[in-house]
């Protein structure tokens, strides 16, 4: 999927100074097809699936790839002390792009450390001696800060073992599978904080949930909350539960993990990889007559948002 997802966005980027800038999967995805379609007649057999997949991905990448190229002449122009893109000599050797540079693009705005390599290139700058090395100790930094919030998700995330909050973290798993399925498989859970009144959690997503998008997440919580499916874990090779278990950005695991099922597990509504504890069945959290309701959605941080949510 990687290797996939890096093809698909350098395509978006030259085809973007081409002057196409929408529809590219769309158009193109019938013409492979028809070229591979005796080698890989699978795709031809899901092809709508297949431009689905790519149109959502693509999609995506397009506003980063705006925001990326509106900021890269501008952090670029700050860092040398020019207030615009055209006040600096192109490829000046004593003003060369940094690995700091390069990782805000990435940290900051989500665009990725080879575009900006090339974008660099593109412009005759010189790239620092040391950009490498920079941008790694900074992804590292980033990553050992990324473990430490994620050994709190799920586990120390939680304010307490009480009832209420046992109730919240669960309906917190429904709702980070209503989200992947409203909005798409680029949700990854970047945070969590839950408590025995609230749950508020920090999701991948590059922009604002609609009213209906947030209507749509909350009624499958409560319907799959009004189906009183079994909940259950078990432990499972880590390298296995990676390619059918949601998990957390930046998360760490040894060779097994805990996977919490909710649904029959031969056609399980979600699959997570967590530390629980987590109720019997999911009937337990409507018990009272309450019902998941979505209070807020709001930005945590730049292709970042954060959701808070409770049971009324």
């Amino acid at each position: 999927g990687y290797v996939l997802r890096r093809l698909v966005r350098r395509a978006v980027r030259y085809a973007f100074d081409l002057g196409i800038e929408q529809d590219l999967c769309a158009q193109t995805v019938p013409i492979v097809n028809q070229i591979y379609e005796a080698d890989f007649p699978e795709v031809s057999q899901n092809k709508e699936a297949v431009i689905e997949n790519l149109d959502k991905e693509e999609k995506v990448f397009r506003q980063t790839l705006r925001k990326g190229l509106q900021e890269f002449p501008k952090l670029y122009g700050a860092r040398w002390g020019h207030a615009k893109w055209g006040e600096f000599k192109w490829g000046e050797p004593d003003k060369p792009v940094t690995g700091d540079m390069l990782f805000k693009l990435y940290d900051t705005y989500g665009f990725p450390v080879e575009l900006s390599v090339e974008e660099a290139k593109k412009h005759n700058l010189q790239l620092s001696d040391t950009w490498k090395n920079d941008f790694s100790n900074l992804m590292q930094q980033q990553r050992e800060r990324s473990q430490t919030a994620a050994q709190g998700m799920f586990r120390g995330g939680l304010a307490d073992h009480s009832e209420e909050v046992v109730k919240l973290h669960t309906v917190t798993h429904l709702m980070y599978q209503a989200l992947k399925n409203i909005l798409g498989g680029h949700v990854v859970q970047r945070g969590s904080n839950i408590t025995a009144e609230r749950t508020r959690f920090d999701f991948s997503h590059p922009e604002k949930l609609t009213p209906e998008q947030i209507k749509q997440v909350e009624d499958i919580v409560n319907q799959k909350i009004a189906e009183d499916l079994p909940v259950s874990w078990q432990e499972e090779p880590t390298n296995e539960a990676l390619q059918t278990a949601s998990g957390a950005f930046g998360d760490k695991y040894g060779d097994k993990v805990k996977v919490y099922t909710i649904g029959e597990p031969s056609h399980p509504f979600s699959r997570e990889i967590c530390g629980g504890p987590h109720v019997e069945h999911t009937g337990q959290i409507g018990e009272g007559g309450k019902r998941f309701k979505i209070s807020k959605e709001e930005s945590s941080s730049a292709g970042v948002r954060r959701i808070k949510a409770a049971l009324i």
